[in-house]
């Protein structure tokens, strides 16, 4: 019990609470289906109370040593419970279509909730490995939901190309083992310290090994080449599931992906490289296409796909400070990523609005919601005076701080994030735009409207806090 309390009582929670909605969905009639929302938002309220009673210095372990608690896992804990509070309320109109499953629909919500936090505080890759799958397990679940033909279709193609992804990652994994017969992160890292002290740095075989077991993580955050199924899958989901899928497990791959580069990029500088190449490559392809697309959906997909090439550049060089730039990145794009989805689910609950040439002329309508949906695009381009204009800032100086063979790298991602500006910009033009429509846009959809305007306040009040937030963030990544 004492260790559950000092490194496992958020995940604790959330499970009690993924065990409540399931007797409910069993025993209470669907005229109660607003039950399961509220059941929801008081065990993630629970979970973020209780984080402040772990211990977290200097770390704490639970289950014989197989999960960690310690600054940098809590950091990543709360942005997952925050982003699951934000996404609880923008299912509102969902479950109020599918009522008779909306206990099931908040136990799979909850249970995608807890095996991302699960992923960020594993210590050895069969945890790793378990936690990822039960992770993907939960977004097929939630893709399934949409009784569309074509949303089955395409969450099958998705389910294949993370089965495929996944068998790479065991296929990488068996050759770190076969190297050193070890799961455990901190025994393999000591192990490759010896090994590079007396023989040199295993160059080839790990960095092989490395490129196999990092395609989960690229598919999951929709890098190149595994990004084929994110528009498709996108538009195939539903909105509130859409926002689940660029936020929680982005947040939980970031989390873990930065402990692993840790253990072994000392020993393969090729793999830094390789990684750049990669980040570099999935902003230049991501923003060409998103400049190019009709749907909200497809374009927030190639969205997610550039600001996690973008983060990617700042992780792959891996310093305390590029970290720091990372964490601090993810921060500010929770909220302009939640916001940015806020908006378009209240669009389109309310008014059916959901490609480019819909939104034309809704500044006449509802110039307070297209504001704040304006200041959170805002952020995604990164630009003042917005948070995401520190971030962008913060992280691209990281890259240029860490040597002049990043330099290159770094000078065409400012160039491609220039063009993900103008596909941001499209949807902006495409509000402000002096056309006379019968737009009516429902003013009594509150929650989606609350997230909005709390994002779009967050995004500028972050640069006034910024040095406190960069602070902790770098006490955070010192701590990883």
């Amino acid at each position: 019990m004492s260790e559950i309390v000092s490194a496992y009582l958020p995940e604790f929670i959330i499970t009690i609470f993924i065990v409540i909605n399931l007797i409910a969905s069993l025993f209470f009639s669907t005229y109660l289906y607003k039950l399961s929302k509220w059941v929801t938002l008081l065990g993630i309220v629970l979970a973020i109370a209780s984080t402040f009673f772990l211990q977290i210095e200097p770390e704490a372990f639970a289950f014989n040593n197989t999960f960690l608690t310690n600054i940098y896992t809590v950091f990543y804990k709360i942005l997952i419970l925050i982003s699951g509070f934000f996404l609880t309320l923008l299912s509102r109109n969902m479950i109020r279509e599918k009522r008779d499953r909306a206990f099931e629909y908040f136990s799979v919500f909850l249970s995608g909730i807890l095996f991302a936090m699960c992923t960020v505080s594993a210590v050895d890759f069969i945890s790793l490995f378990v936690s990822l799958e039960a992770l993907g397990l939960s977004c097929y679940l939630l893709l399934a939901l949409n009784k569309n033909p074509n949303a089955k279709q395409l969450t099958f193609g998705y389910l294949v190309q993370g089965a495929v992804v996944s068998s790479l990652f065991l296929m990488g994994l068996s050759l770190i083992y076969g190297m050193c017969a070890h799961f455990d992160f901190e025994q393999i890292s000591l192990y490759f310290a010896n090994l590079s002290s007396v023989m040199g740095q295993p160059q080839v075989l790990l960095t092989f090994a490395l490129i196999l077991m990092m395609c989960t993580f690229l598919f999951k955050l929709g890098l190149v080449p595994f990004s084929s199924w994110l528009p498709d899958t996108f538009e195939g989901a539903s909105y509130p599931i859409g926002a689940y899928m660029s936020s929680i497990p982005v947040l939980a791959c970031f989390g873990i992906f930065s402990r692993i580069l840790m253990i072994f990029l000392n020993y393969t500088f090729t793999m830094k490289i390789v990684l750049a190449c990669i980040a570099v490559v999935t902003i230049i392809f991501g923003s060409l296409s998103a400049i190019r697309q009709e749907s909200l959906k497809r374009l927030m997909a190639y969205s997610m796909s550039v600001q996690s090439g973008i983060m990617l550049l700042g992780m792959c060089v891996f310093s305390v400070y590029s970290l720091s730039s990372v964490l601090f990145y993810l921060f500010c794009y929770v909220f302009a990523n939640i916001g940015a989805w806020s908006a378009i689910i209240l669009l389109y609950n309310s008014a059916k609005l959901e490609n480019l040439n819909d939104l034309k002329g809704i500044i006449y309508h509802r110039p307070y919601y297209v504001i704040a949906f304006t200041v959170v695009l805002i952020a995604l381009a990164g630009l003042a005076p917005t948070c995401g204009f520190v971030a962008k800032m913060y992280i691209f100086s990281a890259v240029a701080r860490s040597g002049f063979i990043f330099l290159p790298f770094l000078l065409i991602a400012l160039v491609s994030s220039v063009i993900m500006i103008y596909g941001y910009w499209r949807i902006i033009r495409a509000m402000f735009r002096r056309i006379e429509t019968k737009i009516e846009v429902d003013n009594q959809v509150i929650s989606s409207k609350f997230i909005l305007y709390a994002c779009a306040f967050a995004t500028v009040g972050i640069c006034f806090l910024a040095d406190k937030i960069i602070q902790l963030c770098q006490l955070a990544a010192y701590y990883m």
